[in-house]
């Protein structure tokens, strides 16, 4: 039931996204998109420069027709399904960083958990220190989350990037999410209270890349 809500809601949603583009715009925007999906795989699987933990990804292009950014718990609708190779829990990004994690998906859509979201929760690592925490959201401001467990012995500044820290199979290391702009001490608990600002902009985002850990099977069975 899940599934063909999915598919009738996202089949309505495509066909008002459509409506509101010109074709020829459509296919060499889509174009482009695919063949930067190419490349940035390349890139990833055979340079060592731009490997990541020695590990293999692979990336899905595909196109938001559906998005919240003002509810206490976000989803996003993507133009890709079970078809193209979607899987529940592979993360998604765009070239300025992380927006979500695959939820549920029928053939022909996806239904994401935005980073908008506050059930959400995504490894990172304050990038100067290498520093590990989590990120939440609490519903404010969809500019904006918090980061959480970093040691209040960290030497920290405003303006520092909060990166992915690469602990599961769902993002690489060293995507970007966003940058500090506030930091207090915690009283008693050992930890900063710190504010970043998202690097994308989560009202304006169309295209976006689903992640593929090529290596996630064998992970696992370990």
């Amino acid at each position: 039931m899940q599934e063909i809500t999915h598919a009738a809601s996202g089949f309505i949603y495509q066909n008002i996204s459509t409506l509101n583009e010109y074709l020829y715009l459509k296919e060499e925007n889509q174009y482009l998109i695919e063949e930067n999906s190419i490349l940035r795989s390349l890139l990833k699987n055979q340079s060592k420069i731009k490997e990541i933990n020695n590990e293999s990804f692979s990336y899905i292009p595909a196109r938001i027709i559906n998005n919240s950014i003002f509810r206490y718990n976000n989803f996003i609708l993507l133009n890709k399904g079970e078809k193209d190779g979607v899987k529940k829990n592979m993360g998604i990004i765009t070239e300025d960083g992380v927006i979500g994690i695959v939820k549920s998906i029928s053939n022909n859509y996806s239904q994401a958990i935005s980073v908008l979201n506050t059930k959400s929760s995504i490894s990172i690592k304050h990038y100067k220190s290498n520093q590990n925490g989590s990120m939440s959201w609490n519903g404010s401001d969809y500019m904006h989350a918090q980061i959480n467990d970093i040691p209040n012995h960290t030497q920290i500044s405003i303006g520092d990037t909060i990166k992915t820290n690469g602990f599961s199979s769902i993002f690489p290391s060293e995507i970007d999410i966003g940058t500090i702009t506030s930091f207090n001490k915690e009283t008693g608990n050992g930890f900063y209270n710190i504010k970043i600002r998202f690097i994308n902009d989560m009202n304006s985002i169309t295209n976006v890349y689903i992640i593929k850990d090529l290596n996630k099977a064998e992970k696992e069975r370990l």
